[in-house]
């Protein structure tokens, strides 16, 4: 397996594990599954880019556009080209969306239910931090300052959650970066 290819799976991994302490934000579990779509998506798009030999620059970009698919056959395949190309009618309604999970970031207190907005929202913030991750970690063979992304995943329900974000979310969220230096520190 070449260095770029574990890097990117390394760097998913990362991000899909950094995203569990966000659980403490939401009453259930359910946000998660649309949030590691979005990671695996993006991943997904980094591995295809990287096999064709595009520039690191264009890397990042079809990271972005793999998550703009996902999200546009998740949350608005209705209106969508063959309901996975994204559309002006598609885009209007993953923004309307998307308004709404800014609605219910006001207007709720945490824990709270993972309604189709927050979800989208989440998944969508997610998704654009893996792709962060990856540029920084991959493209950049900075890993180490992949660090600060990732630690967005945990400040976010540090800062909104009452009680706190229990131990064992940040364990694990921080194996996901150990589990990044660890497959730099092989190579």
């Amino acid at each position: 397996m070449r260095t770029s290819t574990r890097m990117t799976l390394a760097a998913g991994a990362a991000v899909a594990l950094g995203a569990v302490p966000l659980g403490a934000v939401f009453e259930d579990w359910k946000w998660i599954w649309y949030a590691w779509a979005a990671i695996a998506a993006v991943v997904g798009a980094h591995l295809l880019a990287r096999s064709t030999r595009l520039p690191a620059a264009l890397v990042s970009v079809a990271g972005a556009l793999g998550l703009l698919v996902y999200l546009t056959l998740v949350f608005a395949a209705e209106g969508a080209l063959l309901g996975l190309v994204p559309t002006p009618a598609s885009l209007r309604l993953r923004g309307d969306s998307l308004l709404g999970g800014l609605d219910d970031v006001n207007d709720l207190a945490a824990p709270v239910p993972a309604t189709p907005g927050l979800v989208l929202l989440t998944a969508a913030s997610v998704g654009a931090l893996a792709v962060v991750v990856d540029a920084i970690a991959v493209s950049a063979r900075r890993p180490a300052a992949a660090g600060l992304p990732l630690l967005a995943l945990y400040a976010v329900p540090t800062a909104v959650v009452l009680d706190g974000v229990p131990w064992v979310l940040f364990a694990i969220g921080a194996t996901g970066y150990l589990v990044l230096l660890l497959v730099e520190g092989r190579e």
